[in-house]
């Protein structure tokens, strides 16, 4: 008798599959499971002064947190401070970073957002490299990454975008009929995929 409850493994391998059920699995699927495409992004680039540049940069989260602008695929560099945002929320960006007083910014207009899921992505290796060698090879050109727990998530032109989609389905032998979505209002959340 346990005095604790089954662990998933022991659910799956002491039950058996009953009266000739398939047999359940809780493991994690392994390899790239799916390619997802998103349009309506930008990415900022901010130079920060060199000199309380921490204050700087805390500022300048505050301000657009504030302001209701959601920002991700944040990247810190020495004096730099980069990231994405809906293109719903661009305008209101581009205000509070002109009233920031010198701070200088680029802004990247219609890029779309290419999210490649796997389970367990931290421990399949090899992957970031076929993503690149298959979009080197479609010549897109990435301009950010991140990446979660379960994905690797990709910052291309607006005009790449469905390139480096099929090139990555290819490249994965997944179906070439994955629905692209509209970057917009709300978390953009669903089946995995990293919210917006």
């Amino acid at each position: 008798m346990m005095d604790r409850e089954p662990t998933a493994r022991e659910q799956t391998t002491s039950s058996g599959p009953a009266r000739g059920d398939a047999s359940v699995s809780f493991e994690r699927e392994r390899g790239v499971t799916r390619v997802t495409t998103r349009r309506g992004l930008a990415h900022v680039t901010v130079h920060l002064p060199a000199e309380g540049e921490a204050g700087a940069r805390l500022a300048l989260l505050r301000a657009l947190a504030q302001a209701g602008v959601p920002v991700f695929l944040v990247k810190l560099a020495p004096a730099v401070l980069s990231f994405a945002v809906r293109s719903d929320v661009v305008e209101r960006c581009e205000e509070l970073l002109a009233e920031q007083g010198g701070a200088r910014f680029t802004l990247l207009r219609d890029l779309g957002l290419v999210t490649v899921l796997a389970g367990a992505m931290r421990d399949l290796s090899g992957v970031m490299a076929r993503i690149y060698e298959a979009l080197v090879q479609a010549g897109v050109s990435v301009r950010q990454t991140g990446d979660a727990y379960n994905a690797v998530i990709l910052l291309v032109a607006g005009s790449e975008l469905d390139r480096a989609g099929g090139a990555l389905r290819r490249t994965f032998a997944l179906a070439d009929d994955e629905e692209e979505e509209e970057a917009g209002e709300g978390d953009g959340s669903r089946e995995g995929l990293p919210p917006l």
